[in-house]
């Protein structure tokens, strides 16, 4: 009796150990699996996102560098139209000027100054005439 239950006894132990041992390695070795299989996708993932991000500022850059260029052609041109319309417009005021401060002044030669005063004295002439019939119409 004594040898079957040390024979039992032996064999529990050895049974313990070894579910023991077994159930240890395979976590060490999932472990280690997962951890170079985590580190070796991690790297190629790096690197893939690295290249995007860097294909991604590249074209961010030339994006910008032509949205700049197209813009200061805008300006420009703009710049330009507004500038020979403003010269158009000042040259345009300037000769009707011109021209009429040269009919004033051609005018102003075919007039005589004393027939001129003589002009102004009749029609004050003429007005105070009216308002004074004016005034007696109107009072009667």
């Amino acid at each position: 009796m004594k040898k079957v239950i040390g024979t039992i006894l032996i064999f529990l132990v050895l049974l313990g150990s070894s579910t023991i041992y077994a159930s240890g390695l395979p976590q060490i070795s999932l472990s280690k699996w997962y951890g170079q299989s985590f580190q070796e996708e991690s790297e190629a993932f790096e690197v893939v996102t690295s290249k995007s991000i860097k294909e991604i500022l590249m074209e961010m850059k030339l994006f910008l560098k032509t949205t700049n260029e197209k813009l200061d052609v805008d300006v420009s041109t703009f710049l330009d139209t507004q500038l020979e319309a403003t010269n158009s417009n000042l040259e345009g005021f300037s000769n009707e000027t011109k021209s009429s401060l040269a009919e004033s002044i051609k005018d102003l030669e075919k007039v005589s100054f004393d027939e001129y005063m003589d002009e102004e004295l009749i029609k004050e002439e003429v007005e105070q005439e009216v308002e004074g019939l004016l005034a007696d119409v109107l009072s009667k």
